[in-house]
């Protein structure tokens, strides 16, 4: 008996799962994209306040590579994974 009221009070709450697609972009490309915009938001910032080109680059890139990991980690304590999807191994390809 108490395992179906466990059962329904889990039907009621829906949670969004996961599209792995998005969580692929957010692992992979993300990073790289925001190291881009950093490094570039860098020159400029660098060129605004007169500080060298080449170390405003690096520092712009580097914290916006931390800001892409901070990110990736609050993604994916808020991801929530699909445990009734269909599981592709490598062996069965």
């Amino acid at each position: 008996m108490q395992t179906n009221q466990s059962e329904n009070s889990e039907e009621k709450t829906p949670q969004k799962k996961t599209n792995m697609l998005v969580a692929s972009f957010v692992l992979f490309v993300f990073p790289i994209a925001a190291v881009f915009i950093g490094v570039f938001l860098g020159q400029y910032s660098g060129k605004l306040i007169g500080a060298p080109i080449q170390i405003s680059r690096i520092i712009g890139g580097i914290i916006a590579f931390g800001l892409a990991i901070v990110l990736i980690k609050l993604f994916d304590k808020h991801a929530v994974i699909d445990v009734k999807e269909e599981r592709l191994h490598w062996e069965d390809l």
